[in-house]
This record gives C-alpha cells, sequence and structure tokens, in this order.
C-alpha cells in the first residue's frame, strides 16, 4: 500500500497539513489555501468534517495565521502563522 493509499488518523493529517500549508506559503503566501486541495491525495480517507476540525486544532496551537476560514462543503482554508512557520522548522531541525 502506498503513502497516498495509507488512511491517515487525525493526528497524522494536522502534521501532513501543517507541512503542506508551509509548502504553498512558500509559493504563495498572501492567499489562504483550500485543505481540501492540499489534501487532494488524501481525499478518500478523509472525513469531510476533519477540515473544519483541523482548522480549529491548529487554530488552537497558534499555527494559523488570524485569517482562516471555514467554506461550504466541509472546506477549511488557512495559512500558516509564525509560530506555525516556527515549528515546523523546529521540527525540521528535530530530525
Amino acid at each position: 500500500m502506498s503513502d497516498a493509499e495509507a488512511p491517515l488518523g487525525f493526528d497524522d493529517l494536522i502534521d501532513l497539513l501543517r507541512i503542506r500549508l508551509g509548502d504553498a506559503d512558500a509559493l504563495n503566501k498572501s492567499e489562504l489555501h483550500s485543505f481540501q486541495e492540499l489534501m487532494r491525495d488524501q481525499a478518500e480517507h478523509i472525513p469531510d468534517q476533519w477540515y473544519w476540525e483541523a482548522l480549529e486544532e491548529l487554530q488552537a496551537q497558534a499555527h494559523l495565521h488570524p485569517a482562516p476560514r471555514k467554506r461550504s462543503g466541509g472546506n477549511a482554508c488557512g495559512s500558516l502563522s509564525a509560530d506555525g512557520r516556527f515549528y515546523l522548522r523546529s521540527a525540521a531541525e528535530a530530525s
């Protein structure tokens, strides 16, 4: 089973989404990024409500810029905060 086929747990979703938000921000820091679009390769394994829950979790950790949005259909959009970017750098240095 490839990584794209392996179901994600919620904590795994948060970790991978944080990384993908960082990558998307590096390409275009001025826009909010669709969580569903960033996780498109995992979509069949992610319950719709998890995107809103992921937004709430990342907000609680102060890892999202203060303007994230919940969208219809369960989607959410956001970008990383300075704390979120610091978290990614610290995690990369630790590995």
